[in-house]
């Protein structure tokens, strides 16, 4: 498994993640703020702490929440194959 090397708070509740192997690109998180475990990224001086792990190489953010980096990963590809096949989830 490929381990990030980069994560950076964007706009919008967006972030940028950056694996080992070369597969990067942006996530939009904004569905995981209506969760209660994470309604405290609603503030942005929180969701801008985002970092890796020390120890699990998850995403992180102040307050214990986290994502795990397979799952970040597995969105990452999904996203970046269906880019490459032009299919655009808006129209779906």
């Amino acid at each position: 498994m490929a381990k990030i090397v980069s994560v950076k708070p964007l706009d919008n509740y967006k972030i940028f993640v950056e694996f080992s192997d070369g597969l990067k690109g942006e996530l939009n998180l904004k569905h995981l703020l209506k969760r209660k475990e994470y309604e405290k990224l609603n503030d942005l001086n929180v969701f801008n702490s985002v970092r890796i792990d020390a120890k699990t190489k998850d995403i992180i953010w102040d307050g214990g929440m986290n994502i795990c980096k397979v799952a970040v990963y597995n969105m990452l590809e999904l996203k970046n194959e269906m880019k490459k096949l032009k299919i655009d989830l808006n129209r779906l």
